[in-house]
């Protein structure tokens, strides 16, 4: 507002019309004209014109100081800031008694409505709903989330301001031990008031207390249900006590458990935590530990088939793609037997480019999971694959996995040479010496099965040494590379023609 004694508004009409378009261009609440010193009263012009843009102007007499109108408008400005204050302290001391009496989140959330009268929705970083009140809130979490996302959402530490259905919306993110955990969305019909936007200041604080609270005592849990499960497949607790610890937890260990192993391309850490999640909600009695580059989970599933669904559920709390293996329901005592079958499974995702498969879908694998022992199996392999490593070592030759490749292409000789990216008769001269050196023959049924059985035992070894893939047991690469001088040289030989 603007108290004037007119000197600058001009003696002609048009001069007093500018004048006014002024004040009105530089958003002024009003006008105040003081008379007795250049004019003896409102000029009529100004008056007028003030009339028609609805500008208040209101005339002060000689008598009156300016000052005395000046300490009357910021008197009531105090006791309009003081008035907010009360309020807000009030309605402050309103959302921390949620908090004492252990309210937790919802109470906290109910308590911020009771004060500003509106909704108020907590988000975590997924964009899923943590509370809403009142629950009806639920239902705007679609389009909070997307302006979460919007480009004007350059960060996670701002605040935003939105018009969305009629709704005044602020969405600020909650902020503990400067981490994000959240964001909070407040919003009422009526435009944003500065007393709303001071108790959702406080409201923040103490959502961001509640959700460090959480955070630490599920920190503390995961530790507790990492370490025991740790124990348990190291077989360094008693049965008995195994049992106990599992029951305590909710396992009813009257009914079977099953193992579960995820990779993704987040951190172990990360996958777990969303593994965490999921679990969570669908069930009470689960354990999870990340574990080199896995997450290992055991869980009680009403029966089979249970993997699908929950890869796709701990997929979609991810940033990037999930693979999941999973073992046979199995009596709690079995519990390592059924990791070993997980960790079988998810080694023929990672060898087949699945995204999920269980025990039932292991086919060969099953008969040598039969065995249960990780020396029989490298027996069984080493007494048929044990020449041929020894030649490609003495050679620099690739016999092993170029009968890999044969077999896997069913004996194309063709597809597989392409594979190897050799000549179709280095191949033929690389099968021979397979041949020669183990003393079966690949035109045998019999003998080509037991190629096949004594490589797919070298996967399950491979797998159960730390499931990096697919290798060779004497640590070289499997790769199928180029014939070495000694195969060129027996190609050249059996090559009709000499060209």
């Amino acid at each position: 507002m603007l108290l004037t004694t007119g000197m600058g508004v001009g003696k002609t009409q048009a001069r007093q019309r500018a004048y006014l378009e002024r004040l009105r261009a530089a958003d002024l609440a009003g006008l105040g004209f003081g008379t007795g010193f250049s004019f003896r009263s409102v000029p009529r012009a100004l008056a007028e014109a003030a009339d028609r843009a609805a500008f208040p102007i209101f005339e002060v007499p000689y008598d009156v100081p300016f000052i005395a109108i000046t300490e009357a408008v910021f008197t009531r400005l105090v006791a309009e800031q003081y008035d907010l204050l009360s309020r807000s302290l009030e309605s402050e001391h309103t959302l921390t008694r949620a908090v004492l009496e252990g309210r937790g989140i919802d109470g906290v959330m109910e308590a911020l409505i009771a004060v500003t009268l509106g909704w108020a929705l907590l988000v975590d970083l997924h964009g899923r709903v943590i509370s809403a009140a009142p629950s009806s809130a639920r239902h705007r979490a679609g389009s909070v989330w997307t302006e979460l996302q919007s480009p004007r959402a350059e960060s996670q530490r701002f605040s935003l301001t939105v018009v969305d259905g009629g709704h005044h919306i602020a969405i600020q993110p909650v902020t503990a031990q400067g981490r994000v955990e959240a964001f909070l969305a407040v919003g009422k019909r009526d435009v944003l008031t500065q007393f709303d936007r001071i108790v959702s200041s406080h409201a923040l604080a103490l959502l961001a207390l509640e959700l460090a609270k959480q955070r630490a005592v599920s920190d503390a849990e995961r530790r507790l249900k990492g370490d025991l499960l740790d124990q348990i497949l190291k077989g360094t607790l008693a049965p008995g006590e195994g049992r106990q610890a599992m029951e305590r937890l909710g396992f009813d260990l009257a009914r079977p458990v099953a193992a579960a192993l995820f990779a993704g391309t987040e951190s172990p850490e990360t996958l777990a935590t969303a593994c965490e999640e999921v679990l969570a909600r669908q069930t009470t009695a689960f354990l999870a530990l990340p574990r080199a580059d896995v997450v290992i989970a055991v869980l009680q599933p009403e029966g089979p088939g249970f993997l699908a669904p929950l890869r796709e559920s701990i997929a979609a709390r991810s940033a990037g793609a999930v693979m999941a293996g999973g073992g046979s329901l199995v009596p709690f005592e079995r519990l390592v037997q059924g990791l070993r079958e997980a960790r079988y499974a998810l080694q023929l995702c990672r060898s087949d480019g699945r995204l999920q498969a269980e025990f039932a879908d292991l086919g060969t694998y099953q008969l040598l999971l039969s065995l249960q022992d990780p020396d029989a199996l490298r027996t069984f392999a080493d007494s048929v694959l044990t020449p041929l490593d020894q030649y490609d070592g003495l050679h620099g030759t690739e016999l092993v996995s170029s009968l890999r490749a044969f077999l896997e292409r069913n004996a194309r000789w063709e597809s597989a040479a392409k594979d190897l990216f050799v000549h179709r008769h280095t191949l033929r001269y690389r099968m021979r010496k397979v041949e020669e050196l183990t003393g079966r023959t690949l035109s045998s049924a019999r003998d080509r099965m037991e190629f096949f059985l004594a490589l797919r035992a070298r996967d399950l070894i491979a797998s159960a040494d730390g499931l990096d893939g697919r290798r060779d047991v004497s640590g070289r690469s499997s790769r199928g590379g180029r014939p070495s001088e000694r195969e060129r040289a027996g190609t050249r030989r059996k090559r009709p023609g000499g060209r």
